[in-house]
Formats: structure tokens, C-alpha cells, sequence
């Protein structure tokens, strides 16, 4: 088992796609950064008015905690789509390109080479996560300093600790990297389906941006659907600064990745042990 995740491991060193996320990272965050160093007026106004009756505030509002904060509030939306990049190709790209024909007619088991690409996919998308959010927290603050962390929640909501506001992006990351991992979960599946990497990444994208639309569409029974459903807990990341924590809806969310996520794979195996490869 070692050995197959090793070549796995491999295999998605070697390839580009495998780094298109980080690259994309790398270059976007600074970027959006310097925004808000040189042209966040208007928002650092917005905050210093609705928080003139509450407290005096030495400095400014808009640091590197606010700017790492509304910065991937904003872009885990945009995540998914990194997300699939891996698991898109890691089954029906072998499939396309005959490389299974080599090593699947050998004595080695099916199961054993797709467990090894299931832990391919959790490691690429927990540290492209990681990543993510290390990234955007450190050149925040390397750019525009520490401070206070204020953000909107039934009014405005100050985090003055270091260590809490630093633990909160914990959380979020953690319970974010779940829904992503989901979201690769379900790729992988269509993966395993699609006898190209281009199909599996258009359907993902697909089921989640339907899955946002009964979101955000106030209508009774989507209201009553949303909570079952691994999409309606995509802004998870924002829950993480809510005081108290909402622990009730960190469960659920816990509950409900892992029953979508144990679906897909069990239909990904399925479809793999049962994959004709030399069709």
C-alpha cells in the first residue's frame, strides 16, 4: 500500500496541473492585498463610522486580520474549482492515456491503487488549503500589520486577542478543508465515470453551483433541503468568527461532508473495480 500511494504521490509531483492552484495563489494574494493597502478608504470609513458610538479605536480597521479575513471569506467560494484540478484527471486521465492497461493487468489490487489516489486527493487539497490560508494570513500581516479583527455579525463583532483571532482561522480552515474535500470527493467520483478530465470538472463545478443556488434562493423548500446537502455550508469559514460558536451547525456540517463524501467515494470504488480497461 505504501508503494502504490508512493507512485501515486509520484505520478502527481510530476504533472503541472498538480501546481496550478499554488502558482495561482502565490500571485493573486499579494496582489489583493496591496488593494487594501492603497485603496481600502471607503471600507476602513464604513467600519471607523459604525464603530465610533461602541469604542475608540487607535489606528485603523483595516489590518492584515480584516484583509485576510474578507479575502478568503471571498475566494473559498472560488476554491471549488482549484479543488477539482487533482482529482479531475487522476482516474479518467490514466484511463484516456492507457496507462492502467500497464499496471492494472499486473498482480496488484484495484482497491489498493484507488485507496492510494483517494489519499493523493485528501493530502493535494488539505495542503492547497493550508496553503491558501497560511499564505493569505502571513502576507496580510507582513504588508499591513497586526490589529484588530472586526467583522459583521448582528452588528459589529471585535476580536482584539491574537490567539483567538488566530484559533478562529483554525477553525475555519479545518471546517472549510472539509467542504473541499468533499467537493474533491465528489470530482473524483465523476472521475471515475468520464473517460476525459475535462467532463468531471464541469460537472462538479455544476452540482455546486446549483447546490449554492438553493442556497441563496429564499424559497421554503429549498430552506428545508439546504441543511442536507454538503453546499449549504460553504460559507462555514464565516461561522468560525461568530461568538459564541455555532457549534450546533459545525456538527451538522461535520455530518453532512461525511456522509456525502462516504457516497462518492463508495461510488467511485465501485466504478473503478468495475472500470473495463481495455475498452
Amino acid at each position: 500500500m505504501i508503494s502504490l500511494f508512493y507512485n501515486e504521490l509520484i505520478k502527481a509531483a510530476f504533472k503541472r496541473r498538480t501546481y496550478i492552484s499554488f502558482i495561482l495563489i502565490t500571485l493573486l494574494i499579494p496582489i489583493i492585498v496591496l488593494g487594501f493597502k492603497y485603496g481600502a478608504v471607503s471600507l476602513e470609513a464604513k467600519i471607523a463610522d459604525q464603530m465610533q458610538d461602541m469604542f475608540l479605536v487607535a489606528g485603523t480597521a483595516v489590518n492584515g486580520n480584516l484583509a485576510a479575513y474578507i479575502i478568503i471569506a471571498i475566494l473559498i467560494a472560488q476554491m471549488q474549482f482549484l479543488s477539482t484540478i487533482v482529482p479531475s484527471e487522476i482516474i479518467s486521465g490514466e484511463y484516456s492515456k492507457g496507462t492502467f492497461r500497464l499496471y492494472l493487468t499486473r498482480p496488484i489490487s484495484r482497491s489498493g491503487v484507488f485507496i492510494s489516489k483517494v489519499f493523493v486527493v485528501i493530502l493535494t487539497t488539505t495542503l492547497m488549503m493550508l496553503y491558501f490560508f497560511t499564505y493569505t494570513i502571513l502576507i496580510s500581516i507582513i504588508l499591513l500589520g497586526d490589529g484588530l479583527l472586526v467583522v459583521f455579525h448582528d452588528g459589529l463583532l471585535a476580536h482584539n486577542s491574537s490567539s483567538d483571532i488566530l484559533f478562529r482561522f483554525f477553525i475555519g480552515y479545518i471546517y472549510s478543508n472539509i467542504i473541499m474535500l468533499t467537493i474533491s470527493f465528489l470530482c473524483l467520483m465523476f472521475s471515475s465515470l468520464s473517460k476525459n478530465s475535462v467532463t468531471p470538472i464541469i460537472s462538479t463545478i455544476s452540482i455546486v453551483f446549483i447546490g449554492t443556488a438553493i442556497k441563496f434562493i429564499p424559497i421554503d423548500i429549498f430552506d428545508i433541503i439546504n441543511p442536507y446537502i454538503f453546499t449549504g455550508y460553504m460559507d462555514i469559514f464565516l461561522k468560525a468568527f461568530h461568538y459564541p460558536l455555532p457549534y450546533d451547525v459545525l456538527s451538522s456540517s461535520i455530518l453532512v461532508c461525511s456522509f456525502w463524501s462516504f457516497l462518492f467515494l463508495v461510488i467511485a470504488y465501485y466504478n473503478f473495480l468495475n472500470k473495463d480497461i481495455l475498452e
